[in-house]
């Protein structure tokens, strides 16, 4: 059985905080309720055209971070796959 190694598990202060470690776990629901929360000021507070800007950009670096996390998932789920691929059929058993 292969076990697969949970990410994000953190032991330092902020582990008290339930609301880090989901922010750990799961970056794209963040980024998505974030990419809301601009668009919504956008719309409806009047905020000066420079703060706004400076909030896309923020939003933007958010992103790229929020993507290498989802890449470095995704690429561990492959390595997970050739590890079990690799293995002779009778030893393939997920479970």
């Amino acid at each position: 059985m292969v076990s697969i190694p949970k990410r994000g598990r953190h032991r330092g202060p902020a582990a008290a905080f339930p609301l880090l470690e989901l922010l750990r776990e799961h970056p794209a629901r963040a980024y998505s309720v974030a990419a809301a929360a601009v668009a919504l000021l956008a719309q409806y507070v009047t905020i000066p055209q420079e703060a706004l800007l400076g909030l896309v950009a923020a939003l933007l670096g958010a992103g790229e971070m929020t993507q290498r996390v989802e890449d470095a998932k995704t690429s561990e789920a492959f390595e997970l796959l050739a590890k079990v691929a690799a293995r002779p059929p009778q030893e393939r058993h997920p479970y």
